[in-house]
């Protein structure tokens, strides 16, 4: 591949990197003890604290950001020629999503034995799927969707209903 193309690339995959990240912190709730996010214990959140709160006074600060980021580029960039190829910006990249990694494995490994098999890294989209598939066919189509959209609004419909119910006995 030219190195135009893949530089282009790599300007890509770290733009979307970036944005992702950037989404995922800035949506973190920060509700219960102040860094719970979407990811239930800690999350996203607590990652980012943990990696960027270096005198750990539950502060962020922008230099600290900055600084931990100009160690984490030295070390990664392997060559010392002041960027970040691709294959040096995957090695980085592996290491600060290790903890997710591990957790993902985790997940499919439910009987901890510290190998995923196929069938235990099969069941989740398995699971989707029979979730998803209103009609029973065996796939998931448009039609599948709208019975998902509709049943969603008959629930809304009945959630509204009892919060009026549960709102007028209050009364």
């Amino acid at each position: 591949m030219p190195s135009k193309a893949m530089l282009a690339l790599a300007a890509l995959a770290i733009t979307a990197i970036g944005a992702g990240a950037l989404s995922n912190i800035a949506s973190a709730d920060e509700g219960g003890d102040g860094w719970r996010g979407r990811h239930g214990n800690g999350g996203m959140m607590r990652n980012f604290m943990e990696r960027y709160d270096a005198n750990k006074d539950g502060k962020v600060s922008q230099e600290e950001i900055d600084t931990n980021r100009a160690e984490w580029f030295a070390k990664f960039d392997v060559d010392k020629n002041g960027t970040l190829s691709l294959q040096e910006f995957e090695a980085l990249w592996m290491e600060a999503h290790r903890v997710e990694m591990v957790r993902a494995f985790q997940k499919l490994d439910p009987n901890g034995d510290a190998v995923v098999t196929l069938e235990e890294y099969k069941e989740p989209l398995s699971r989707f799927v029979a979730n998803r598939d209103r009609n029973g066919d065996g796939v998931i189509s448009k039609d599948d969707r709208r019975k998902g959209m509709e049943l969603k609004r008959r629930d809304g419909d009945r959630k509204d209903r009892k919060d009026d119910d549960d709102s007028s006995k209050q009364q």
